[in-house]
């Protein structure tokens, strides 16, 4: 068994062919159809075609709510064009299976088959990217809630009695956040970072942004340039990342004690370094010794398998357990 795998981002879309045992073969990449219904539908047809003797159907990955069952997109994510929409129906002229799941929970399947949740009835998975991805896993299987909803953590709020959306977990956590705090203290051009036209939506909502006048230098600040900058000691950004790391621990221990999960596991890019893991392990610790907390309540967290793959793999898991029925 063999299917097409398509991962909807918000700049490009990757795919490949996935086989029953999580091969991965022929992965590109081609720019998101943002645009409009017929954008999408021509690219995911143009695409099938060139494979369609290789393969028995197409497995979709989009961010936003998803009825996993019928593949209807509701109202959040990028793909504003589909809101609404049955995507397996608006893609009936295919003539093959189509299914279609949040990126987030692709992400925890694709752990759950072959990566760092496998043999794990309960987990968690955490993606640190521009904002935080979430999949929960409930005796084996994702856990979908109220309107499909579980795992949108981006949203969960880790500072009461402050609102608005410099208090989510997407700007205390995410690389969103993070890119715009360097900026600030670093006095950076926001025309040159990722995610440019959301950080000058961001910015244009604090009145008392240093960001509007004066000269601003055009150094991006993306994760690796964090990094820079912390191995050559700058306060102002060793401030942001402890943050960060602090934000992150109380993220996980509160999923930790909601939820009670086997494993945690955390990817995304950030998650590539080993001193993000081994601060998070310590913060954690420091968590547990104020709180007297036993090992009943502590996390196990563990880094994802998967990286730049993990959403076509989940996937196309979908896909094969849904064609087994």
């Amino acid at each position: 068994m063999r299917c097409l795998s398509l991962d909807f981002g918000g700049s490009s879309v990757k795919y490949g062919i996935v086989d029953q045992n999580g091969g991965l073969s022929e992965i590109s990449r081609a720019p998101a159809p943002l645009e409009s219904r017929e954008q999408f539908v021509r690219l995911v047809k143009e695409l099938y075609k060139g494979v369609e003797a290789k393969v028995d159907g197409v497995a979709i990955s989009i961010p936003g709510y998803v009825d996993a069952k019928t593949g209807t997109l509701s109202h959040s994510g990028m793909y504003q064009k589909l809101w609404g929409i049955c995507i397996p129906q608006l893609l009936r002229n295919l003539n093959c299976l189509v299914t279609v799941e949040n990126d987030g929970n692709c992400g925890a399947l694709s752990e759950v088959w072959k990566g760092a949740l496998t043999g794990c009835q309960d987990g968690v998975v955490i993606m640190l990217g521009s904002g935080i991805g979430g999949g929960m896993i409930k005796e084996g299987k994702i856990h979908h809630g109220r309107g499909a909803a579980a795992g949108e953590i981006s949203y969960m709020i880790l500072k009461p009695g402050k609102y608005g959306f410099m208090n989510s977990a997407i700007f205390d956590i995410g690389m969103i956040g993070m890119t715009y705090k360097m900026c600030l203290a670093k006095k950076l051009d926001l025309s040159v970072q990722d995610y440019a036209e959301t950080l000058l939506a961001i910015d244009s909502m604090n009145p008392e942004s240093p960001l509007k006048d004066g000269q601003l230098k055009k150094i991006k600040a993306d994760g690796k340039q964090m990094f820079c900058w912390l191995e050559e000691g700058e306060p102002e950004i060793e401030k942001i990342y402890r943050e960060f790391i602090e934000n992150l621990a109380a993220l996980v221990n509160n999923i930790q004690v909601v939820y009670a999960p086997e494993r945690i596991a955390i990817g995304g890019g950030l998650s590539t370094r080993k001193q993000v893991f081994s601060d998070l392990k310590l913060e954690l610790e420091r968590f547990y010794t104020s709180l007297g907390i036993d090992s009943t309540l502590k996390a196990d967290v563990t880094a994802c398998k998967y990286l730049d793959e993990t959403n076509l793999l989940g996937a196309a898991y979908h896909f094969m357990t849904k064609r087994e029925r």
